[in-house]
């Protein structure tokens, strides 16, 4: 299977989601900005994902209509890397959810 590229279209606007082949073989790499997700997921969940994408979706909106205070630092190339791998491995739907959840201590 090579990537799949879709639509999902949610209070009229549509998101783009992909869904392509994962290193582990039981596995799809899926992401979908709009949703905030971006993993490995098992075969056997990504039609149920798919079914509950646009709630996903209208709650990562509300989420980020709530957070509006912007924190910035500045990182090298293979920082950004090992701070991205990190949060996908931890299971963080972002870096930022991530990077917020060490910073609170949660």
């Amino acid at each position: 299977m090579s990537r799949i590229v879709h639509t999902v279209t949610v209070n009229n606007k549509k998101y783009e989601y992909s869904i392509s082949p994962s290193e582990d073989q039981n596995c799809y790499y899926f992401v979908c900005r709009g949703a905030g997700v971006a993993q490995d997921f098992l075969k056997e969940d990504i039609p149920a994902l798919l079914v509950d994408l646009p709630e996903l979706i209208i709650s990562e909106i509300e989420y980020k209509n709530k957070q509006n205070n912007v924190i910035r630092f500045r990182v090298n190339v293979d920082e950004k890397k090992v701070i991205a791998k990190r949060a996908v491995k931890a299971g963080y739907s972002s870096v930022s959810s991530f990077l917020r959840a060490l910073a609170l201590g949660k």
